[in-house]
């Protein structure tokens, strides 16, 4: 949550019917009051290995679905500021999660209107739906959970947690799935679910951009106290590899040697390897 105006108060842009901005911004609990329109966003993370979403308890302090499994992260647009910008910002607040901005795929937006809390609370909210991909899910200690908005988390699977909302399961946040969230589901059963050889193509055509060229040095003329500087160089540059795989993400190092180790099984898994092992990353 950003604040602005008055120190410690979330101001928000208000909206239109239609989704458009009026030019003014009320704070959060004024917006939820009178039914304001605005904009949220909402994050999924799901783990492409295990097609396992990730899902957060909210806590039990919250105003809004107190106690209740939700989104993995989600949280307003702060008035003037981009809906990117919120959906980064949130997951590294909420979950203590840091990734770079192009692991944020916007898939679609609804719009979600509903009344609550004995018709005190009523949110006329326009999200924005991100989905964050990863091979393996992020491990439970990579997490740092922001104790005044969630209370746990856990992995489910997505047919599972399709299953719980279209019962209207009451531990978890109501999603109309046979309406607009649908598309949440229908977007990972296309992508994640299709040929496998489709998806080696692709991923053979992404690695066909990239040109093997060979390096050589010429150390003949190179002292031998040179060579073992030079020795030593390398030795802190695998070092700064490291820090480097890290400065990346936390859980960097972690999916490198999963991949690694699982690059033998099929092709697709060879490729995955090969694709990682030049971009240092899984974007």
């Amino acid at each position: 949550m950003a604040a602005n105006k008055d120190e410690g108060t979330e101001y928000l842009d208000v909206l239109t019917k239609t989704g458009e901005k009026t030019g003014i911004s009320k704070p959060r609990g004024e917006v939820h009051r009178n039914g304001d329109y605005h904009r949220a966003v909402h994050v999924w993370i799901y783990a492409e290995s295990t097609q396992k979403l990730l899902l957060q308890r909210r806590a039990d302090s919250k105003d809004s679905w107190p106690g209740q499994w939700d989104i993995s992260s989600a949280g307003h647009i702060s008035a003037g500021d981009s809906s990117l910008v919120s959906a980064v910002r949130e997951l590294q607040e909420e979950l203590g999660v840091t990734l770079p901005k192009d692991a944020f795929e916007l898939i679609f937006e609804f719009l979600q209107e509903c009344v609550i809390n004995d018709g005190t609370y009523i949110n006329n909210e326009y999200n924005d739906v991100y989905l964050v991909t990863t091979i393996d899910p992020i491990p439970m200690d990579a997490f740092t959970l922001q104790e005044s908005e969630v209370s746990a988390v856990k992995y489910i699977s997505y047919q599972e947690y399709r299953s719980l909302l279209a019962r209207e399961d009451p531990h978890y946040v109501p999603y109309d799935v046979n309406s607009s969230y649908c598309q949440l589901f229908e977007v990972i059963e296309k992508r994640y679910k299709e040929n496998v050889e489709l998806r080696s193509l692709n991923l053979q055509k992404q690695l066909n951009r990239y040109a093997r060229v060979s390096l050589t040095a010429e150390v003949a003329g190179i002292s031998d106290a040179d060579k073992k500087a030079l020795a030593l160089l390398v030795k802190a540059a695998r070092v700064i590899d490291e820090i480097f795989y890290l400065q990346v993400w936390h859980s960097n190092p972690s999916l490198r040697d999963w991949l690694k180790e699982y690059a033998g099984k099929s092709q697709l898994d060879k490729l995955k390897w090969t694709y990682y092992h030049i971009n240092k990353s899984p974007w």
